[in-house]
């Protein structure tokens, strides 16, 4: 499937993934919500190239960013600049990830999931805290953050082997043709 092709898919898909996410009932012990867009964010990072890769980190990070605004008080308790940033640095971040591991692998996407699921629910509680004045911490809101890494940890090779027939073959882990060989 061509790239092109591919990221309009991805760019379909999440809103899907928000509205799912949203509608899914949070879990028994610490009401933790999932977190399914993380997942499909570090799929269409690693499965796209560079460009289009940033122009759907772009896409996410508003899409994110515009669900979660909060007002308190008439002022904005978010806003979208922080996600963006932080869409874009894991997007960077996976594209060299991919690049070192020669194309999408499972094993990178189950961790880079986990991963940028725990820096996001991270960053906006650090956000909120910063803005809100305290910081505190307990073993309810560790919970909170790590059973959706944990899920997100699961969910991504289901994602993964789901939709890695719509990943072009280049960006799939081929190996390079002219690699420099180390034996003797």
């Amino acid at each position: 499937m061509k790239p092109v092709i591919l990221f309009f898919l991805l760019c379909l898909l999440l809103p899907v993934f928000l509205v799912v996410q949203d509608l899914l009932p949070a879990l028994p012990p610490a009401r933790e919500r999932l977190q399914l867009f993380p997942v499909l964010f570090c799929f269409g990072v690693l499965a796209l190239p560079l460009t289009p890769a940033l122009c759907f980190a772009l896409i996410a990070s508003l899409m994110q960013g515009l669900e979660l605004l909060q007002f308190q008080s008439g002022h904005a308790e978010t806003g979208v600049a922080p996600y963006i940033v932080f869409f874009l640095c894991w997007t960077v971040i996976l594209q060299m990830a991919s690049e070192a591991t020669h194309g999408l692998r499972w094993e990178l996407h189950a961790l880079a999931s986990a991963l940028v699921t725990f820096t996001m629910l991270g960053g906006e509680y650090l956000l909120i805290c910063a803005k809100r004045g305290g910081l505190p911490l307990d073993s309810v809101l560790l919970m909170r953050m790590a059973v959706p890494c944990g899920i997100s940890l699961l969910l991504a090779p289901l994602l993964y082997f789901l939709m890695r027939h719509l990943v072009p073959l280049s960006s799939e882990g081929a190996v390079l043709k002219n690699q420099a060989s180390f034996d003797l």
